[in-house]
């Protein structure tokens, strides 16, 4: 029972693997940001889309193997599987004289495999039987390059003891975004003690048509239901080696164990919606304006959505042994001095805000030093782009739109540096490297993978027939899944990549 997939927990892990991308790139477009410049610069010139290549899962193994792989007994279960973790308990039941694999035929089912069904769709956050939740605005995770307001990250999980004492028994958390074919996991053993992480792949109908999954089937809801192929991927080597690794957030010292990353613990949690801060209604506002009152959300009843409470998550991550964070973002600072230099905020993002603490927090990310830090204002939201797929989605949802566009570009482009999706203004070519590439490339991670072949915290020691692989990547399609930085995580200039390969030539 290898372990460990795929999760990011709360606004963190930028996923972003470095090096490569398109010589000749067919999507691109002009930024145009709105907002004044901040600490790192204004819009880029160009915008890469923030692309998933297809082949992503063509060194996975096939489902079959993989559920073979995920319920294979160790020797530190005895009673295997019914003293691992939830989703290990749950999904190999099969191995046991007469069970049977479940087979999930949407968001529900899986919710209410895993004991995070939702009991009273009128009732309580985390009381009475529902599980707890909260709803992330803007994230530095996994698909970070498309959560906003209005498709937000859903965070269902186990609530925690309410005397805050230390979780001891099992717990689990699960992660929806919309527009993807996955949902994100972490289950707590507490045989193994331990935090294991998974990706809990589906396809629906659209998969096997013609022209594939569009943008409805992806970013409605219909992307909760009419499940089948449902697989679920440890963290192999083969995982690990690809783009969804989720070592680099998790476990960046591969001495020490995993953790879950929440790096806006504290409250007032920033980017979290919550109907108790200023910024949490300004973010449910933006939320409603599409979506109206009555439509459910990454399985959480619509009657519910106001109680999203970061709180709550953010005492699963201490108790469970993990309240300190690295590089945390200091909400209550950082918002102080926002307002302090642009008065409108949080409900008006334009001009950007200012913050001294945020400035410390990014600097120390785009030196190499942690993940990337999470966005110094509350919105993330271009206010023009923003108020196009309101009405967009709303014309949908009314039945006056057959479809729904792409409603994730609705980022502010002046604020894509300061959020970490493109790289600080003025580096030259190893602080390019340094800030898009070494996230996921040095010498703490884990040495089994072949992208630790390129280390860039060793970029002086490294051969040339390294470099020249990495030369080779930075001009490879952003379509391919080994197009480096991938486009799903970072968007660099031509200008910015030519720097890069000029300092790997030397």
């Amino acid at each position: 029972m290898t372990r460990w997939l795929l999760l990011v927990v709360g606004a963190a892990a930028l996923l972003a693997a470095c090096l490569r991308m398109d010589e000749n790139p067919t999507a691109l477009r002009r930024g145009f940001g709105t907002g004044a410049g901040h600490a790192s610069g204004s819009a880029p010139t160009t915008i890469l889309p923030p692309l998933l290549p297809s082949d992503v899962g063509t060194v996975l193994l096939n489902p079959a193997a993989a559920h073979e792989e995920l319920c294979t007994a160790d020797m530190d279960h005895p009673n295997f599987p019914d003293d691992a973790d939830t989703i290990t308990k749950v999904f190999c039941q099969d191995k046991k004289p007469g069970g049977v694999m479940p087979t999930p035929k949407g968001l529900a089912d899986l919710l209410k495999l895993l004991g995070l069904d939702f009991k009273d769709p009128n009732g309580k956050n985390g009381e009475g039987g529902n599980p707890a939740f909260a709803i992330l605005g803007h994230s530095s995770a996994l698909t970070a390059r498309k959560v906003t307001t209005i498709t937000p990250t859903a965070f269902i999980f186990t609530p925690p003891p309410a005397d805050g004492s230390p979780i001891t028994t099992a717990f689990i958390v699960v992660g929806f975004d919309p527009g993807e074919q996955f949902v994100e996991v972490a289950s707590y053993d507490p045989t193994g003690k331990s935090v294991n992480f998974y990706a809990v792949f589906f396809d629906q109908a659209c998969n096997a048509t013609p022209g594939g999954c569009t943008t409805t089937d992806l970013l409605t809801p219909k992307l909760v239901t009419g499940w089948n192929n449902v697989r679920i991927y440890e963290d192999t080597t083969a995982l690990g080696n690809t783009i969804l690794d989720c070592h680099v957030c998790h476990q960046a010292n591969n001495a020490a164990d995993p953790i879950l990353r929440m790096q806006e613990i504290a409250p007032p949690f920033t980017h979290w919606f919550s109907a108790n801060t200023d910024g949490g209604r300004a973010l449910l506002g933006d939320f409603h304006a599409a979506h109206g009152t009555n439509e459910d959300y990454g399985g959480i009843p619509a009657a519910m959505l106001d109680q999203s409470d970061p709180s709550k998550l953010a005492a699963l991550v201490k108790q469970a042994g993990f309240g300190m964070q690295p590089n945390a973002f200091a909400s209550a600072a950082i918002e102080a001095e926002l307002k302090s230099s642009a008065p409108g905020q949080p409900l008006v993002n334009i001009p950007m805000g200012q913050s001294p603490t945020w400035k410390k927090l990014y600097d120390d990310a785009a030196s190499g030093l942690f993940i990337a830090a999470p966005y110094h204002d509350v919105k993330v939201t271009d206010p023009t782009k923003l108020a196009v797929m309101t009405t967009a989605y709303q014309k949908w949802l009314t039945g006056a739109a057959p479809e729904v566009p792409e409603l994730r570009d609705i980022f502010l482009d002046d604020g894509l540096r300061d959020m970490g999706f493109a790289p600080k203004l003025g580096l030259d070519g190893r602080g390019l490297i340094v800030q898009m590439c070494q996230e996921c490339h040095h010498s703490k991670l884990d040495m089994m993978v072949t992208r630790e072949k390129f280390l860039v915290d060793q970029l002086d020691q490294m051969s040339r027939e390294e470099k020249n692989i990495a030369i080779d990547r930075l001009n490879t399609p952003i379509t391919n899944r080994l197009a480096m930085p991938p486009a799903l995580f970072r968007t660099i200039t031509d200008d910015e990549r030519q720097l890069m390969i000029e300092t790997l030539k030397k």
